[in-house]
């Protein structure tokens, strides 16, 4: 067949069509996430580093634009170095420096939250907003701390459930629940209950005076045996008899002194028999999520999600 100039030049144009349609779809190469340094800073100039990090290290500079909001105000509360980013070519993340300003009003915990408007050479993969809690010294310490992780369902295959590291195969006493306070305090649990369920379940642990979680630490209280090794350095207790969790079908809850709920955790929200813990992920800010959704761990009671310390 005779190839003529028209019927090339009309080939070339479905080729470059199709050329840019392909194009359109391809992911960009670039994305950017947001970060901070720390979950809480005191109002007697405490600091955090707000962070962007690329995936990839990328030979152009990337540029992301922050939205600043949340309870507390810029200028009267705090401060911050630039709500600009750059990250210069050849590297992989940047930050900028929030830092809190003291006052003698009692205006009780606040938040900044941080969020990336817009980005410049990269794309946004998480649009969410990351905290950080300016504590107010001006009033009494209120309670700060969180549940990070939560096995109350551990494999029954052979040590695949031994979560507190005795070599021991509990279904109660290797079920745990870690805590983390992202205070710049130290709080005291003494008072606080654990029920395994807030409708129709009974107290299943009272801590004890000196159950202290450290500022910006962890602890994790198993159901029972002999937990061995440091968990990361998290402090480390047991309830000595035993957690009677159900695989599904209760709300675990942290009752106060006063017998109001402070924290709940609702198993029946997610999957009935997982055979490993669900943590946040990221750590303390994150939802709830299968333990091997993104590592082959099964838990990590007092660490992170990836094994490394808080």
């Amino acid at each position: 067949m005779k190839i003529t100039p028209l019927f090339s030049a009309l080939c070339a144009a479905v080729l470059l069509t199709v050329s840019s349609c392909e194009t359109d779809d391809i992911k960009p190469q670039f994305s950017v996430k947001l970060s901070v340094s720390q979950p809480s800073i005191t109002e007697a100039a405490g600091t955090a580093n707000v962070i962007v990090t690329l995936n990839k290290v990328s030979s152009e500079t990337v540029i992301a634009e922050l939205v600043i909001q949340g309870t507390a105000a810029e200028t009267n509360d705090f401060t911050i170095s630039s709500k600009t980013i750059t990250i210069p070519a050849g590297n992989l993340s940047s930050s900028v420096l929030i830092t809190a300003i003291q006052d003698t009003i009692e205006e009780g915990n606040e938040t900044i939250d941080i969020s990336i408007l817009a980005a410049q050479g990269a794309e946004i993969t998480d649009a969410g907003i990351v905290s950080i809690i300016l504590e107010d010294d001006d009033v009494a310490a209120t309670a700060q701390f969180i549940i990070n992780e939560v096995l109350y369902d551990p494999s029954n295959s052979l040590l695949d459930g031994d979560a507190n590291a005795d070599l021991v195969y509990s279904q109660d006493d290797d079920s745990f629940i870690e805590f983390y306070n992202p205070s710049s305090r130290p709080f005291d649990l003494v008072g606080y209950e654990i029920w395994d369920d807030t409708t129709s379940g009974s107290n299943q642990y009272t801590f004890p005076a000196n159950s202290v979680i450290p500022s910006n630490g962890a602890l994790v209280i198993f159901g029972g045996g002999n937990p061995t090794g440091n968990f990361g350095g998290a402090v480390v207790l047991t309830a000595v008899s035993g957690f009677n969790f159900n695989n599904s079908g209760e709300a675990i809850g942290i009752k106060d002194p006063n017998g109001a709920w402070t924290l709940i955790f609702n198993s029946d929200e997610l999957s009935g028999n997982p055979n490993e813990s669900y943590t946040r992920n990221p750590d303390i800010t994150g939802n709830f999520e299968q333990h091997t959704a993104n590592t082959t761990l099964l838990f990590s009671p007092g660490t992170k999600i990836d094994g490394s310390p808080f």
